[in-house]
């Protein structure tokens, strides 16, 4: 487990560098993050008027065990952006 924590402390790492080299970086990283975050809420409210809530309570949800967990938001993040290449 120590390993795999070193790994994903490396990676993460490296991947924060990246994000937040300069501040715009950063800014554009983040303002790319919630237009992504607005493109899921408006397909599900569209779609899915009934689980609209769920679109805003499990990602604040997620968010706060990502706040605790590194080796969790490390995964989902790596998730997301295969996600992001394979759509």
């Amino acid at each position: 487990m120590v390993e795999i924590q070193k790994t994903l402390d490396k990676w993460f790492g490296q991947l924060q560098k990246k994000a937040s080299d300069t501040i715009p970086h950063f800014v554009a990283f983040f303002f790319f993050a919630i237009t992504i975050g607005a493109f899921i809420g408006l397909v599900v409210s569209q779609n899915y008027p009934g689980q609209s809530m769920l679109a805003i309570l499990l990602p604040a949800l997620a968010g706060a065990v990502a706040y605790y967990n590194r080796a969790f938001a490390t995964g989902i993040f790596v998730l997301l952006i295969l996600l992001i290449f394979v759509l």
